[in-house]
């Protein structure tokens, strides 16, 4: 009854979780839109952070206290369920060639690299922390020189105020919701008897992405696959230069070898899939088979890793 309690307490911390944080992305991009920023802008970082805003805030949570392996175990099992499951998914529904900018495949392969590191050292290291934060001006950089799409008209004056007052309610959604998941996810390690990098991997990872599911969804019934593209990039590199640095800066983690040899090998190859696939759709003739295949074998993928993880297989 208590592991029942827990896990229903778990779930309400992650539905609080994801609905400040598309309440928050939501409104952002309202704001920002007004401010004139940038569309392009505006699609590969408010909703790539809002969407990896459950990843920083519970790192937030998990280093104050005291779970940083939730945290580690959260931002690697997100960007492994939105590659492998959203991504997946996503390829069922591909039926264009998407112009991706390559150019911002490039700090996320680099982040790949940086966590490999990161991992094989068994510690996320003061240098190895403020790398990862120079990863995260690079990608800033490498998108303030994309060329964007026209900007849209600016919102009234109302609705930019709604906005404000919405976007305050998704962070403090965003906040409470963090501290409620870490709180019961770290509970319902203790009662089920496994790790809370495990807990990290699986329950947290997949709940945090459940907002990258929701942008896209909505992506991709607007028929705007580039926006899906971007949001899997932006949400991954985020993932990595925003979560790691905190517990690397404010945190003590040592990171176990098991992470390298299960974990990360599988982020790696999925990531290579990920950025073959990006290329193809920007340079290659569309071929709706090649993806309608590579979904189904990256969904086939994540259930795999998922049932690996729970001692099915």
């Amino acid at each position: 009854m208590e592991l029942a309690i827990n896990l229903i307490q778990l779930l309400f911390g992650i539905t609080i979780l994801v609905w400040g944080a598309n309440k928050f992305v939501d409104h952002s991009s309202v704001i920002a839109k007004h401010l004139g920023i940038n569309d392009l802008v505006v699609g590969l970082t408010l909703i790539a952070a809002g969407t990896s805003a459950p990843e920083i805030f519970v790192a937030i949570s998990a280093v104050i206290n005291g779970n940083e392996d939730i945290a580690f175990g959260t931002a690697i099992g997100s960007n492994i369920s939105n590659i492998a499951l959203i991504f997946g998914v996503s390829c069922l529904y591909l039926n264009s060639a998407s112009k991706t900018h390559l150019s911002n495949l490039i700090p996320f392969g680099l982040s790949i690299l940086m966590l490999g590191l990161i991992i094989v050292d068994e510690k996320i290291s003061f240098n190895e922390s403020v790398g990862l934060v120079g990863l995260f001006i690079l990608f800033m950089y490498v998108l303030l020189k994309t060329e964007g799409m026209p900007e849209e008209e600016k919102s009234e004056p109302s609705a930019f105020s709604k906005s404000l007052f919405l976007s305050a309610i998704g962070l403090v959604g965003l906040i409470a919701g963090a501290n409620i998941s870490i709180i019961f996810a770290e509970n319902t390690a203790l009662l089920l008897g496994i790790s809370e990098l495990i807990i990290g991997l699986t329950i947290m990872a997949l709940g945090t992405s459940l907002p990258e599911l929701a942008a896209t969804v909505a992506a991709l019934r607007k028929g705007r696959h580039q926006i899906v593209v971007g949001n899997i990039i932006g949400s991954n590199v985020l993932n990595l230069v925003f979560v790691l640095p905190i517990i690397g800066f404010f945190g003590t983690m040592q990171i176990s070898q098991t992470v390298l040899q299960r974990d990360f090998y599988i982020l790696l190859i999925l990531s290579i899939v990920f950025i073959l696939l990006a290329i193809a759709l920007t340079k290659l003739r569309f071929i709706k088979s090649l993806y309608i295949v590579s979904g189904i074998l990256l969904i086939f993928s994540y259930f795999f890793y998922i049932a690996t993880l729970a001692g099915i297989i």
